[in-house]
């Protein structure tokens, strides 16, 4: 049965709004589960969709913390709550994305049950699915070295014989 996600209320506008976009694509994941016939693929998506929730929770875990270290609402301007923001951004898209697969997966399904192609679209799905929270954040960009820094190193070659 599908299991009742919804953002977390004590949560920050800002955080909230990670945890309402990744439980409302939990939970059309499951709406997707639910439409299929029995037979494999529904199963094969059940036992995705429960991995989802524990997802999901890591999400609401991390948006705590984010919203621990900084509550905002529209955007967060200390470094650690921008890479836990960012993280949150990658889990988003994720979680999205296995959306559109379960719905690819779902049509091909509809329109053909024995299509060779719906178990290889669940494989990449059951892959994806596996730590989507967890993965590890976005590496920082490199900062872009100063004029005066710059201006030092060309300096200091024209000097060297």
């Amino acid at each position: 049965m599908p299991r009742r996600s919804a953002p977390t209320p004590s949560l920050s506008r800002y955080w909230n709004r990670y945890v309402g976009h990744c439980a409302g694509s939990v939970s059309r994941f499951r709406r997707i589960t639910g439409a299929l016939p029995a037979g494999p693929a529904r199963t094969w998506l059940g036992e995705i969709a429960h991995r989802l929730d524990v997802e999901l929770d890591a999400v609401r875990r991390l948006a705590i913390v984010g919203d621990s270290i900084e509550p905002a609402w529209f955007r967060v301007r200390e470094e650690p709550a921008k890479r836990i923001a960012l993280r949150l951004e990658a889990a988003r898209t994720a979680f999205a994305d296995a959306v559109s697969q379960a719905a690819e997966v779902a049509e091909q399904v509809a329109l053909d049950p024995a299509h060779s192609d719906v178990r290889a679209h669940l494989e990449v799905l059951s892959r994806q699915a596996s730590q989507l929270a967890l993965t590890p954040a976005p590496a920082d960009p490199e900062p872009e070295p100063s004029r005066t820094s710059v201006r030092r190193r060309l300096v200091g070659r024209r000097r060297q014989p």
